[in-house]
């Protein structure tokens, strides 16, 4: 059995079942685990050494699918080597490991040259490094039907259930081996030759998406088991068992979405006189199930009480603060260590903003890029620069031509203030961040934008295959990075919402319809028809209501709460 976190009642009722646990350290109280001995200490002998008489403890899976890229990955290792050292005389008979994904591959085709990313190579060898000298597994999720839903060109549904007649041209007969066997190829080039995976999950879904049935789902688990069970191996490793827990015992009615991290974050405004205090709101978003913030300012009052809330953050740096920071290093310094240095202990921050919605023609255009490489290298003097990523947020307006949106592509006047930018970001493994609001593109075009397509309420798709203009405006901007030579930057949307009152269909009954189809979009784990199968990270705009918030009189009216924490809308679970 896999559990995900040490859930008291099933550790008691696994008490003399003879059954094998690989038991799970929750990727919220990783940070604590990786800074503090004695939380590591309290953690193993609260679930663990308390059981351990008559529980068989396979495994303990420090953190579940962390990417490179997410700021609790600076942690995992220094956790595993904590709860290794709490172990004490358990250590040979427990292994410690973590899970990985299969994104974490830059590449994997053929399978033989399987590597990890760039990006990926620092984070992942010191962690190989420890399992091996520990005489420990790493596990990874290994999905095939993700694979296949997002390349259904090059792979087909029989290849990637098991039951294909015959082998590839390079010797598979199924999609699972040859996704192993990458991950084995990419472990190789780390120098780790001897290191064993072990799937820890793998599973295919009965409905709610591309090629989830209950016959598909029945082919996949019969016949994954079938190829287990055989002792074959893989095309690499023949005839070496291949150790696989199936996902899942039962379907979770309340999983919200694909087996990705959470995808929704709460931007957090402040342009109003009537909000309740930093903490309040801290809490309100664990409330609420928030797992992700955006605020657009280092405000002293929301860092301190974000310590130790495990939100993950994405701060911003003023327009107005952006010269001085471009023009002058020290600038840079002092604003990393007094927004970023002093909390990064207990405060997980996963992007700095430099800049929201700079048009090429303002003037502060020219210390975008400037400012971003500042910051760049006053966080790597703190080693920080893998864990927190540096990008700017930029509107959709940027576009100069968006529809259909394959041919998206950004203005003429856009190209050369975002060229340099996009570069930058992809040459540091960042997203671009960008504000993707369909109400401003409806009210803007009602002739020939209908309410319904706005609102993800449309029955259908257009002729162009869209169901909704929020998907066609993110690929519109996925076209235009495409076209400025950028094929793998993700983006970000770093605002969405829908007004309840103030101006043309700002109404109560839209807000509540698109923000609930938005959250049950992303979470869907659909992607887009250009990135089907991707998850979308979103920030939804905005928390509250901004009484003060100048320009026209929807700006006021983005709000998901009153200003006396009671929702707008009935939204059952933002995450």
């Amino acid at each position: 059995m896999r559990i995900y976190n040490p859930n008291q009642a099933t550790l008691e009722a696994l008490r003399g079942s003879n059954i094998e646990l690989a038991i799970g350290v929750s990727n919220e109280d990783i940070q604590s685990i990786a800074n503090d001995i004695s939380s590591a200490t309290s953690w193993v002998q609260i679930n663990i050494i308390n059981y351990a008489n008559d529980v068989i403890f396979r495994y303990i899976i420090v953190g579940n699918e962390i990417s490179h890229n997410d700021p609790t990955s600076q942690f995992v290792l220094r956790a595993m080597q904590n709860i290794y050292g709490a172990l004490g005389n358990l250590q040979n008979q427990i292994k410690i490991s973590t899970t990985i994904q299969l994104s974490l591959l830059g590449s994997s085709y053929p399978p033989s040259q399987g590597e990890f990313s760039p990006d990926a190579i620092p984070y992942i060898t010191p962690i190989v490094n420890f399992l091996a000298s520990n005489g420990a597994p790493l596990l990874a999720n290994v999905y095939p039907y993700f694979a296949y839903i997002s390349d259904q060109k090059d792979i087909s549904l029989e290849y990637a259930t098991f039951t294909q007649q015959g082998y590839t041209d390079i010797g598979y007969q199924n999609l699972f081996d040859a996704m192993l066997d990458a991950l084995y190829a990419a472990i190789l080039k780390t120098g780790a030759s001897d290191l064993q995976i072990v799937v820890s999950e793998s599973g295919w879904p009965s409905a709610g998406g591309e090629g989830a049935t209950t016959e598909n789902a029945a082919a996949y688990y019969t016949n994954l088991i079938n190829h287990v069970n055989s002792g074959n191996g893989t095309p690499m490793r023949p005839g070496q068992p291949i150790e696989t827990y199936l996902f899942a015992m039962f379907d979770e009615n309340l999983k919200p979405g694909a087996a990705t991290a959470q995808s929704v974050g709460v931007c957090y405004g402040i342009v109003a006189n009537n909000l309740p205090p930093a903490a309040e709101v801290i809490d309100l978003f664990k409330t609420n199930g928030i797992a992700r913030m955006r605020i657009y300012n280092p405000d002293q009052a929301t860092l301190e009480a974000l310590r130790g809330s495990n939100i993950e953050l994405v701060i911003g740096i003023p327009n107005e603060d952006m010269q001085s920071i471009a023009n002058d290093v020290s600038s840079a310094t002092s604003w990393v260590q007094n927004n970023i240095i002093n909390y990064s202990n207990n405060v997980i921050f996963r992007y700095i903003v430099v800049g929201n919605e700079i048009n090429p023609s303002d003037p502060t255009s020219q210390f975008v890029l400037p400012a971003m490489q500042n910051i760049y290298a006053a966080l790597a003097t703190a080693d920080l620069q893998n864990q927190i990523k540096i990008s700017t947020a930029i509107q959709v307006g940027l576009l100069g031509s968006s529809y259909p949106p394959s041919q998206g592509e950004f203005s003429p006047d856009a190209i050369p203030y975002l060229t340099p930018i996009v570069n930058f970001l992809v040459t540091n493994g960042a997203p671009l961040l960008a504000n993707v609001y369909p109400y401003f593109a409806y009210i803007g075009n009602e002739q020939d934008i209908p309410l319904e397509y706005a609102l993800f309420t449309k029955q259908g798709t257009t002729d162009i295959g869209y169901q909704n203009l929020f998907d066609a405006m993110l690929d519109a901007l996925y076209a235009a990075a495409l076209k400025i030579g950028a094929s793998n930057l993700q983006i970000v949307v770093s605002e969405s919402g829908w007004p309840s009152a103030g101006g043309e269909g700002a109404t109560t009954e839209n807000a509540a319809a698109y923000y609930t189809n938005l959250i049950n979009h992303v979470n869907s784990g659909n992607g887009t028809p250009m990135r089907p199968g991707q998850p979308i990270e979103t920030y939804l705009f905005a928390m509250f209501d901004e009484n003060q918030k100048p320009g026209a009189a929807t700006e006021q009216y983005f709000g998901l709460f009153t200003p006396d924490k009671l929702q707008k809308y009935n939204i059952a679970s933002i995450n």
